[in-house]
């Protein structure tokens, strides 16, 4: 085998490897949700639709927005930018643009992505990215609800007050092989979506607080009702003690019977005090 001689010092070996490029960049991850049971509904037409959404919105989304498109996986993509506002403003424009194209189909066909975005140092090749920042931007959009977007808390940080969206904190999350939670964040295109969604469950929270003391109320009436009343009838109830019967003194006499005096209407007299000397 032929080897490369270097002319300046006369040595001979292999060919010296430059460093792979790191760059920060933001990685948007889309994934396309219930994609096994469309191929099975329809496995030509579905594989016809997610091409065309490819052709026709995906690809020039992401380069309207100044990104690269790394790959596509089949049923999803990867593709890199520079500027984190622009990689989740094409997150929002193409989650936007399958509600128009879902419109006109009966719910089961629908064709909705999960989109992930994140912020990280990466190894960029021809075909391919790779790092922690692509795995954490796949793993947010695997736990991203279909036609959402989820960003990472550093993208958050870069976009909160340039884009005209809102964002519900979703907290930290532990998302599989990486080793520290990531900060999740939801993207409302909507700026009165999040108000809406505080509301709501603002109104929930009283409605069971209120549910909880209507309980607690009618628990305590309850007691303080029928508890005394159910004594007074138990007593009323209860069997009246058997008279006694105490042994005569004569041997060959029957026992003596002793009735209650409220058995007989007598009512016991007080015995007079003796008189002091």
């Amino acid at each position: 085998m032929a080897q490369i001689r270097d002319i300046k010092s006369g040595r001979s070996g292999e060919p010296p490897r430059t460093p792979t490029p790191r760059r920060l960049a933001a990685i948007v991850a889309g994934d396309i949700s219930g994609y096994s049971r469309l191929m099975e509904i329809d496995e030509e037409g579905t594989h016809g639709r997610v091409k065309r959404i490819e052709r026709d919105l995906i690809e020039p989304t992401i380069a309207e927005h100044y990104g690269r498109l790394i790959k596509t996986t089949g049923d999803g993509f990867i593709a890199i930018f520079d500027s984190p506002v622009e990689a989740v403003r094409c997150g929002i424009v193409i989650q936007q643009n399958m509600v128009g194209r879902n419109a006109s189909l009966p719910k089961h066909h629908w064709i909705e992505y999960r989109i992930g975005v994140n912020l990280g140092d990466v190894i960029i090749e021809a075909d391919d990215v790779y790092g922690d920042g692509v795995n954490i931007a796949s793993r947010l959009e695997g736990i991203a609800e279909p036609g959402q977007v989820f960003i990472s808390g550093g993208i958050y940080e870069q976009i909160k007050h340039k884009l005209v969206c809102g964002y519900e904190s979703l907290g930290d999350r532990k998302v599989k092989n990486i080793t520290d939670p990531v900060r999740v964040y939801r993207v409302l295109p909507d700026p009165a979506a999040l108000q809406q969604t505080r509301k709501l469950r603002e109104n929930i929270l009283i409605f069971l607080l209120s549910l909880t003391l209507l309980v607690i109320a009618g628990g305590a009436l309850w007691y303080l009702l029928l508890q005394p009343r159910g004594r007074v009838e138990r007593q009323a109830s209860a069997p009246a003690p058997p008279p006694a019967v105490m042994p005569n003194a004569t041997s060959n006499s029957p026992p003596c019977l002793i009735l209650p005096a409220s058995w007989i209407g007598i009512v016991p007299r007080e015995r007079p005090m003796p008189k002091s000397a």
